[in-house]
């Protein structure tokens, strides 16, 4: 039996789902070469530290929410330098919070995934850890799994994104992109044609579909 090769998909977000915001993005990031694009945040902390010759801050602690405007292009312009696929979905609230239940993050995760799924079938996702009870875990994987095409094979790791590089940069893009819908800020634009897809829609059309498949 051949083996499979795995594409390694990262996927974060930005906003909030019970907060009182009008939209939630989520961004995912897939290479099948994730070596070559573990450094690209601690290239870009590098280089800004030296630009702006102040002491360098642990790697760890740089999130689009706390990076400067100088490291948020950095990063950007080094990961449009890649060969990674990057995809992104923003949802339009309104005036409604969501219940933050895994459940609901599935839904909008298979929303974004199915972006992928066909063309990339066989992937290794990381997702930032959000859930920490065993229960909440099977019902978000349950859900996942039930709807990935049948022909594809998917592994699914609950991450803390301190320590995972790829679920970072995806931080950086979901950022970018809230940005941009909330605020006009075209940061995201340096990722040029990286960003394969760029899907939005209003919840409960996005729940529709999923809950009743």
């Amino acid at each position: 039996m051949s083996s499979v090769t795995l594409a390694h998909l990262a996927v974060d977000e930005s906003g909030s789902l019970p907060d009182d915001t009008p939209i939630f993005t989520l961004a995912g990031v897939l290479t099948y070469r994730p070596d070559r694009l573990r450094n690209v945040i601690r290239r870009a902390v590098v280089r800004s530290g030296k630009r702006l010759g102040r002491a360098r801050h642990a790697f760890s602690e740089f999130k689009w929410s706390s990076a400067s405007r100088r490291l948020r292009l950095e990063v950007l312009n080094r990961l449009a330098q890649t060969d990674a696929v990057v995809f992104t979905l923003t949802v339009n609230k309104g005036e409604r919070r969501i219940e933050d239940s895994p459940e609901n993050y599935a839904i909008l995760i298979c929303e974004l995934l199915q972006a992928c799924w066909t063309e990339h079938p066989n992937v290794f996702l990381a997702c930032d850890r959000r859930f920490v009870s065993t229960s909440q875990i099977a019902v978000f994987n349950t859900f996942v799994y039930r709807h990935w095409p049948a022909p594809g094979v998917l592994s699914i790791s609950h991450v803390d994104s301190q320590r995972e590089h790829l679920v970072q940069l995806a931080d950086f893009v979901a950022g970018s992109t809230y940005a941009f819908h909330k605020e006009g800020d075209n940061t995201v634009m340096r990722l040029g044609e990286r960003v394969t897809v760029a899907l939005a829609g209003d919840w409960p059309d996005i729940k529709r579909r999923w809950v009743a498949r």
